[in-house]
């Protein structure tokens, strides 16, 4: 019996949706509206803005976000120690200056343009310099 009032509801429903109460309802379908499209206007930046020189990124590559705070570079090691300068007293005698190697304890006796290494050449020699 209670199957059959079931039934009948349901029967009810579907025929007469209007004596439905509104939450049950389906919805209406809600109309579009179309809106007038204006075309978008762009603002172009000038190109001579965004061309940076190197000295610009100098800042953000010196101060990486990435080290720690206070990080200092590294002091570099002078491959060289000056252990005494030889002045010229006269035309004939040319200014020597002696040197000794920081990682093999080896001295050397070198005047000017004269190389030590591949890398290393004697241009002035000054007083204690």
């Amino acid at each position: 019996m209670a199957g059959a009032f079931v039934l009948l509801a349901i029967v009810f429903v579907v025929r007469f949706p209007a004596s439905m109460p509104v939450g049950l309802r389906d919805p209406e379908p809600v109309k579009e509206r179309t809106a007038e499209t204006k075309p978008r206007r762009v603002h172009q930046t000038p190109s001579a803005v965004f061309e940076v020189s190197e000295t610009y990124y100098r800042t953000i590559i010196d101060n990486n976000l990435f080290r720690p705070l206070g990080w200092t570079p590294p002091r570099p090691i002078e491959p060289y120690r000056l252990l005494g300068t030889k002045l010229a007293t006269d035309a004939n005698t040319p200014p020597q200056v002696i040197l000794q190697s920081t990682a093999g304890q080896t001295t050397y006796i070198v005047s000017i343009g004269e190389k030590i290494d591949a890398s290393t050449e004697v241009v002035s020699i000054e007083s204690n310099r």
